[in-house]
């Protein structure tokens, strides 16, 4: 749990008074809170002077909001998934100061990091308050690949906001091509640089008249791209010999996973309170978190005797990536399968052939779920559960096409269509007189 310490590290007569801000074991961050105070009337344990004239009173009052303040803001933080670093708490201070931190907000990368700071306070696509953990490490992967180029092309010199104009995104495309990253990729650069640009617009940045005709890109994924676990390769996973607590608990959260059809954050937040019934059936009751959807859906056998060992606990979905990973591989899912996986660390994914294990992630439950029961379960109903908005967004979400439905259809509507008896015709042939 993070705490919070204010102190001196030294005993002069006006010492900087110190936050202290213990993240977790491994993040420590200390910055002067721009305060100063005589070290001997200094009141180690209650963290406050121990004068009592209005001055050192208000004093007190200063430190105490701002301990509540930088409370708040990680708080916020840790819904927004932000990085908490030196930089991040100085922030803080400085704003609970009133003091305006002068930065370059011309320069792109500045200016990225400026609305990644800014993440709880954005209006997501939800109408509501806070970008999304998904949203906030796709911008920090965007600023990222943004400095790679800078670094390679431009020599290490800054892109300014204001030179950013339809030229300036044709040549940074065509570099992300070149080093193989995949379509969708690109076309959330692009849109990010479109996003970017736009806020810096509303806030007087000078930004390019062509920002407007800025056009984002998109793949449709190849039925062959599309990695699920078929009923096979989920009773393996079901069998893998596993030892570690850590590798079954994500055991179990991947194959209810795939028996209830959700993203992997809707997934990883179930508790028993999510479980209710229904007329007698068990049904697994919750808001997603992209859609608001409200959703319930029916547990089926072989879920309810993944619950009835016990819930799973709680993990992140950080650490549910890792682990399926080897868990399948536990599971000896080596098959060569076309997908996609990081090369490096903090860089996109690459497309390619790799054992199945490899490209195993989060969206395998969701996607397994849609393309094991399609054709068994009306795909109306399999929309209601996974939250896809149009049947032609699930269809290629499965690697389907409007053929498959309609063979499909025909298979359905042959099933009800009535059998006719075959009558038996006599013929009667026709004498000539």
């Amino acid at each position: 749990m993070a705490t919070i310490k204010l102190l001196l590290r030294n005993k002069n007569e006006n010492s900087n008074i110190y936050v202290r801000y213990s993240i977790d074991r491994k993040t420590l961050l200390w910055r002067k809170t721009g305060f100063v105070v005589d070290a001997k009337f200094w009141d180690d344990e209650k963290e406050r002077t121990k004068l009592k004239d209005e001055n050192s009173k208000n004093l007190n009052t200063d430190l105490r909001n701002l301990k509540s303040a930088l409370e708040n803001a990680y708080n916020a933080g840790i819904g927004a998934g932000i990085e908490f670093t030196g930089d991040w708490l100085q922030l803080q201070i400085d704003i609970f100061n009133n003091k305006i931190p002068v930065v370059e907000l011309d320069v792109l990368t500045t200016y990225i990091q400026k609305y990644i700071d800014e993440a709880p306070f954005k209006q997501n696509a939800k109408k509501q308050l806070g970008l999304s953990n998904g949203r906030v490490q796709n911008l920090k992967l965007f600023k990222n690949t943004i400095i790679r180029y800078e670094t390679e092309i431009l020599k290490n010199k800054s892109i300014l906001i204001k030179d950013i104009d339809l030229k300036f995104v044709e040549r940074y495309k065509m570099w992300m091509f070149c080093l193989k990253y995949s379509i969708n990729y690109v076309g959330k650069n692009i849109a990010n640089i479109r996003t970017i640009c736009l806020d810096a617009s509303k806030n007087d940045i000078e930004t390019s008249p062509q920002i407007k005709n800025i056009k984002g890109i998109s793949e449709s994924r190849e039925p062959e791209d599309i990695v699920f676990l078929n009923d096979d390769e989920q009773e393996a996973i079901k069998n893998a010999p596993l030892i570690r607590e850590a590798l079954i608990n994500a055991r179990k959260w991947l194959l209810l996973g795939c028996l209830i059809g959700q993203r992997g954050g809707d997934l990883l937040n179930i508790t028993e309170k999510n479980i209710k019934e229904l007329d007698g059936v068990k049904i697994i009751e919750l808001k997603q978190q992209k859609t608001g959807k409200l959703v319930a859906i029916p547990v089926l056998p072989e879920a309810v005797e993944i619950l009835e060992e016990g819930m799973p606990y709680k993990i992140s979905l950080v650490h549910f990536n890792e682990y399926i990973k080897d868990v399948c591989e536990a599971a000896k899912l080596y098959t060569p399968t076309m997908g996609r996986k990081k090369l490096k660390h903090n860089e996109p994914t690459v497309k390619g052939i790799y054992p199945k294990h490899e490209v195993v992630s989060s969206h395998v439950c969701r996607r397994s779920f849609s393309s094991n029961y399609y054709g068994r379960i009306p795909t109306t109903v399999l929309m209601g559960i996974t939250g896809h908005g149009t049947e032609r967004m699930f269809l290629s979400y499965i690697g389907k096409t409007t053929y498959d439905n309609a063979h499909q259809m025909l298979e359905y509507f042959s099933k009800l269509a009535p059998k006719t008896k075959t009558a038996d015709v006599k013929v009667i042939r026709s004498s000539t007189k």
